[in-house]
């Protein structure tokens, strides 16, 4: 085997094991910090604080484990409705550093329109935002109760990401989106929308690629999918750039959709045509071979006895403190307060994972700096650090599984990697009885990989230092 790497601290090969499936990581939750007002929204500006929104208007900062007392951003008095209708979802630049700039996704007073708009850090004070607000574009909504979506992202092409509602309603018994908007290429309802914001004049571009650009075709140009129900939450997997969106379903049931990185625009995700996988209404529908159905769905409302549903997508765990968590997405559901971990196999299929722990109405989830995820109870206003076992019985890595950063990945008994250990990379291996490295595993030039047979270290972010 050739091992494209600048060296390797100590190399190996042990024991040839039949490949035995790796141990599911079982989650728990710590409470990290309390005191927020009805948060929605958890994102990390790249350094070691965590900044929360709050749905009332204002985004808060925890600072050395510590709410600071003034908020970031107090946009308290635009806003529709501080108890349900305000900030919905915010975004740092990916050169947040340099420049500054953040957005902020929400239902402004006194219209009821779904406002994205461009703010900045201020110049004198890294803890506090400026007061000018740059609006970018609104989006109207005719119902006041009505689906707006409302998650926004940057993508690892550097575009940002909005999602969009039907704005429909969505009370139990009635049909959804009565209007066909998700379906509609002639609104912003329901869609997957793209824009470029890396210029410095205050405005946005639409990106080469965009799917919908042809002169006067009646299609606005900042689409980039559609056929989505509420979309209230997506992430792209720091790793591989995958895409992951969790759209609330009608009554039947909720899904969770994937794009692998670099898809193409133009994507249908089905509603109001499907919800999930299965067929929704008959009328004005294209052939299902024309759809982009969900990676995974569960029962919803009607399905699961009326205990209530509405997903709540999560983040594929790229941190370094739990390997067994490494590559499973990680997911909720507001009604039930359930939790489940989805992991994709290479070959296709996926398993999925029902964890024991529950929360009141988890509403979001947000990585730090790192990739350790946290997730917050919108009712108790708590934010939570996500945990899982640090030394697992068996560990597979799979080529899903990538490593950019330096990691330390540990089993108690055997760890079997197919993935690939990229650029700049200083991985680590420890293992008690086995390290099994198959085909498809890679180390680029550059990287660094050292494999020891020993017990799990004392602390999961323990260097090891013994060998056999």
């Amino acid at each position: 085997m050739h091992i494209n790497n600048t060296y390797i601290f100590c190399f190996f090969f042990l024991l040839f094991f039949t490949e035995n499936q790796a141990q599911d990581p079982v989650l728990s939750l710590e409470t990290y910090q309390t005191g927020f007002t009805r948060p929605t929204n958890i994102q990390s500006a790249d350094d070691s604080r965590l900044f929360v929104s709050e749905i009332g208007g204002k985004i808060r900062i925890v600072q050395n484990n510590t709410i600071l007392p003034t908020p970031f951003l107090d946009i308290s008095a635009k806003v529709l409705d501080t108890q349900w209708a305000g900030i919905n979802s915010f975004a740092f630049h990916p050169n947040y550093a340099e420049n500054g700039r953040f957005y902020v996704l929400y239902i402004r007073k006194p219209d009821n329109m779904v406002q994205l708009s461009q703010f900045r850090r201020s110049v004198s004070d890294s803890n506090q935002a400026s007061s000018t607000e740059t609006p970018l574009l609104t989006i109207p909504h005719v119902l006041n109760t009505g689906h707006r979506g409302g998650a926004i992202h940057f993508g690892p092409d550097g575009y940002l990401y909005i999602s969009t509602g039907d704005d429909a309603d969505g009370g139990r018994g009635i049909i959804g989106d009565p209007l066909n908007n998700a379906q509609n290429l002639s609104n912003l309802f329901g869609k997957l929308l793209r824009i470029d914001v890396s210029s410095n004049n205050n405005t946005y571009t639409i990106p080469p690629g965009n799917p919908y650009q042809a002169p006067n075709d009646g299609i606005p140009d900042e689409i980039w999918a559609r056929g989505l129900r509420n979309p209230w939450r997506l992430s792209f997997d720091r790793a591989t750039g995958d895409l992951w969106i969790g759209d609330n379903g009608q009554d039947g049931w909720e899904e969770v959709n994937f794009l692998a990185n670099n898809t193409p625009g133009g994507k249908n995700f089905g509603w109001r045509c499907y919800e999930g996988s299965h067929r929704y209404v008959q009328p004005v529908c294209e052939d299902s071979a024309a759809m982009t159905f969900p990676l995974h769905e569960y029962a919803g409302f009607a399905n699961n006895g009326g205990t209530g549903a509405s997903v709540i997508g999560g983040y594929v765990y790229r941190g370094t403190k739990y390997p067994v968590l490494y590559g499973h997405y990680v997911y909720a559901d507001y009604a039930t307060g359930k939790f489940r971990t989805l992991r994709r196999n290479p070959a296709g299929g996926y398993q999925n994972v029902l964890q024991s722990m529950t929360l009141p109405n988890p509403v979001s989830f947000g990585e730090d700096a790192a990739g350790e995820l946290y997730t917050a109870s919108f009712t108790t206003g708590t934010l939570y650090r996500l945990k899982a076992q640090t030394c697992p019985s068996a560990l597979v890595l799979t080529a899903l599984d990538p490593v950019k950063n330096p990691h330390t990945f540990q089993a108690a008994a055997r760890i079997t990697a197919h993935n690939a250990v990229l650029a700049q990379a200083k991985v680590d291996y420890t293992a008690a009885q086995s390290i099994e490295l198959l085909p498809g595993f890679s180390a680029s030039t550059g990287s660094v990989f050292k494999a020891v047979i020993a017990e799990c270290p004392a602390s999961s972010s323990a260097v090891p230092t013994g060998q056999k």
